[in-house]
């Protein structure tokens, strides 16, 4: 219900976050869910693409909070790799049978490599171009936020060095000793920029929900009381896609053409309460 531009990207991102978790086969056994795609490990594939487009979002969401414009080649530059990931998997030979361990077990394949490490690099692009964004709010929520997309930097590139050892070098045990510190790394830096986006997001938000949220909601419920709109959804499905000032303001004009078209007027406790409101909506531009 915080209805503003960065929050959606936040939200779209979260969605594709948590279908990544769940291909992961942490809610559903990994077996029952890759049997429904073939039985080939698909839902490696479709945990890295899910991930990717979560942090993908996630950068969106950034750029808007902290007010910095698009450069479309950076922007779009890490969906390029989908295509690449996808070719390099379909290349991937024995992919069968479904296992947690699938990319460990087929490093030694060049498809593999190119596979594993282009989907790295490309979340290592984004970490890096976030952290790059916010090199002039290092201060704060901010600092937090950036001190564990550095952690996550820092594991992704673990990973990169352990798909390039294993594969263009002799030294395997070497290469798999700092591939381990991927899992450790990238869950702590996940945890620590989750921790710091949330402080950060709700730091921006929270006055603009003590000050809208209460109006927003009194004025859904009176158009859904008086039947002021065609739609019974229309009140509720305002509240969730407009932002808070634009959904006041919507209901407002609602609320206000439902007493010319039915030639009436609110009682004077009401109208008094669009009266407040409307006069704060005056205040704030």
């Amino acid at each position: 219900m915080i209805k503003v531009a960065e929050s959606r990207t936040s939200w779209v991102a979260s969605v594709f976050g948590l279908a990544a978790l769940y291909v992961l086969g942490t809610v559903t056994p990994l077996e029952d869910i890759d049997s429904h795609l073939g039985g080939v490990n698909v839902t490696n594939l479709l945990q890295a693409i899910f991930a990717l487009l979560a942090i993908f979002f996630f950068n969106d969401s950034v750029r808007r909070l902290a007010n910095v414009p698009v450069v479309r080649w950076t922007y779009y530059a890490p969906l390029l790799s989908i295509p690449v990931m996808i070719a390099s998997f379909s290349l991937i030979a024995d992919k069968a049978p479904t296992a947690a361990d699938f990319i460990d077990t087929r490093m030694d394949q060049l498809a593999t490599a190119v596979y594993s490490g282009t989907y790295m690099f490309a979340l290592l692009f984004t970490v890096l171009r976030i952290i790059y964004m916010l090199r002039h709010n290092a201060k704060g929520p901010y600092a937090t936020f950036s001190a564990g997309l550095m952690v996550v930097a820092v594991a992704v590139s673990c990973h990169i060095a352990y798909v390039v050892l294993y594969y263009f070098s002799p030294w395997d045990d070497f290469a798999r000793a700092i591939g381990t510190w991927f899992d450790r790394l990238f869950y702590i830096g996940l945890t620590v920029t989750a921790a710091g986006w949330l402080i950060l997001f709700l730091s921006k938000q929270l006055p603009r929900l003590r000050l809208w949220m209460i109006d927003a909601l009194w004025l859904t419920a009176m158009r859904m009381r008086v039947n002021a709109d065609r739609s019974r959804v229309s009140p509720a499905w305002d509240l969730f896609n407009e932002t808070l000032e634009n959904g006041v303001y919507k209901s407002l004009i609602v609320l206000h053409n439902y007493e010319r078209v039915n030639l009436m007027e609110f009682p004077e406790s009401v109208q008094g309460r669009i009266s407040h409101i409307e006069a704060k909506l005056d205040a704030q531009t």
